[in-house]
């Protein structure tokens, strides 16, 4: 759970003078709340009720009894701030001069709040600011809140460990259509409203998805029959490759190594729809997930940069280091391969500055590889180049299918549009790498900014008994990515961080 720095509480209301008694005890909870000493409270509660009192006499006097209010109080660690929303006549002016008008001997805010204006909201009305200093900066309800939060993700055992005593009495078994309540709420759970994929959030769909055969998700089951965990394989193409992932176990069952089960449960239903492989994305965020997938013996191939937004959160404690505070940078994830059948030989057309990193994502991979980094002409003819953007994570793909004489210029506007035009903060590039093009094509990227990503295992569909090839992933990053939160596991997804995330590399390939 990430602990607000300030509270935020809300009270609408229509603007009658018979509800005041609830404009009082709001302001009463508010001041509490701030940490303001005993004596001041009253004063605090009776100027703001000046301040409304104020606000409804001039609205009547107008001909607008009745307005609807909005009351904001915001504890900041310097301050409480009220502000009263109005959506009637628009209002401001001298607040001292205008208050002794209609409020008679009533407390004045002025003489309470240190700091009283109006804020002009356009067609959402008029707003009336009062705001009183604090004397500390501590708001001890949330250093409550973060002793107790901090204590419990202190307590939670980690993921990835072996399995327990109690292990044998959780059942791992197939998803039903009752099933898509609880694993929206375990998803929550983990990740708050951050979540990516918003389908997850939702019973329907993840029960539509299901069915159609996109999503196949294996649920945990505790011994009291409750949902206790969710691992599924996302296939939303239907095709010969599928993605593991959107794991999560109930903090209340973590500690008896029910991710690997479910993971078996996973990989046995891609072989049952005769997948060539299922890859996943463990977080750069933190080291479980990527420790998880080499237990489960997948190996990484990928380090995508700035694929999730800086605002999307892990509840429980977990985050990385960002750069600079005042500007969120995004996360990375990691790209893992884990193949369900032989993998055939491959000639891989790249150049000769990616050899030395890729060498050793297909010999971790176990798959035989001969690297060709020979410059060729490419043919005449349409180029085939298609793109996508996730407007939610900011994140745009291109993928090219068919490398010519105007692959270089296509691919290059559409990564002009991606980041001028639609605003996309991440931009990857797959290449196919069995395409004799490909050497030329990604020199010709690297020199005009962009930097490796690795290879995407067999993403690429193509005709024939291989079904699908892999593609070289080159990317940009328009937006800042978290570099120094990056948090990596194991001696290969090193040293493909490294060579990722080597400035020298990329900015003199040209």
């Amino acid at each position: 759970m990430e602990v607000p720095k300030s509270i935020e509480i809300r009270l609408s209301l229509p603007g009658f003078p018979e509800l005041q008694p609830l404009v009082a005890d709001f302001a009463h909870h508010a001041a509490v709340l701030a940490g303001i000493a005993e004596p001041r409270q009253d004063a605090v509660r009776d100027a703001l009720l000046s301040g409304v009192a104020l606000v409804e006499g001039t609205l009547a006097t107008a001909g607008d009894e009745g307005v609807d209010l909005e009351l904001t109080a915001r504890i900041h660690p310097d301050r409480l701030e009220f502000s009263l929303l109005e959506s009637g006549i628009p209002l401001g002016g001298p607040l001292p001069d205008a208050m002794g008008r209609d409020i008679g001997a009533r407390i004045r805010p002025a003489e309470i709040f240190d700091r009283v204006w109006w804020v002009q909201r356009g067609p959402l009305g008029s707003e009336l600011h009062l705001a009183i200093d604090r004397d500390g900066t501590a708001i001890h309800v949330l250093e409550d809140i973060r002793q107790r939060s901090h204590a419990a993700s202190e307590s939670e055992p980690a993921h990835d460990v072996d399995p327990t005593d109690e292990t044998a009495t959780y059942s791992i078994r197939a998803f039903r259509p009752d099933d898509g309540l609880e694993v929206a709420r375990r998803i929550y759970e983990s990740y708050g409203r951050s979540y990516p994929n918003p389908d997850l959030y939702i019973p329907d769909r993840i029960l539509r998805l299901n069915q159609e055969g996109r999503l196949h998700s294996i649920v945990c089951e505790s011994p009291s029959g409750d949902v206790c965990g969710h691992y599924a394989l996302e296939r939303p193409d239907l095709g010969a490759i599928g993605e593991a992932g959107q794991a999560v176990i109930d903090h209340r069952h973590r500690g008896h190594g029910l991710m690997k089960p479910m993971r078996a449960a996973v990989e046995e239903a891609g072989r049952s729809l005769d997948l060539l492989g299922i890859w996943s994305q463990p977080t750069a965020r933190h080291p479980v997930s990527q420790r998880m997938n080499i237990g489960f013996g997948s190996t990484p191939c990928a380090l995508c940069l700035g694929t999730t937004p800086a605002a999307a959160t892990l509840r429980g404690g977990v985050t990385g280091e960002i750069e600079d505070e005042d500007r969120p940078a995004r996360h990375s994830c990691f790209l893992y391969w884990h193949p369900l059948q032989p993998e055939p030989p491959l000639t891989a057309f790249v150049p000769a500055a990616l050899v030395d990193a890729l060498e050793p994502l297909y010999a971790a991979r176990g798959r035989k590889v001969d690297f060709e980094t020979r410059t060729v002409d490419q043919p005449s003819g349409h180029e085939t180049v298609t793109s996508h953007i996730d407007a939610v994570r900011g994140v745009a793909w291109i993928a090219v299918e068919r490398i010519t004489a105007g692959t270089l210029e296509a691919v290059e506007a559409t990564m002009e549009a991606m980041e001028g035009t639609v605003r996309a903060e991440t931009v990857f590039i797959d290449l196919p790498i069995d395409d004799p093009g490909c050497v030329g094509l990604a020199d010709g990227l690297l020199s005009g900014g962009a930097r490796l990503a690795g290879i995407g295992p067999r993403f690429r569909a193509v005709e024939g008994p291989r079904r699908a090839e892999d593609v070289l992933r080159l990317q940009s990053n328009p937006g800042r990515v978290d570099i120094e939160g990056l948090v990596v596991e194991g001696d290969v997804g090193r040293a493909l961080a490294n060579a990722v995330l080597d400035t020298d590399r990329w900015s003199s390939s040209g």
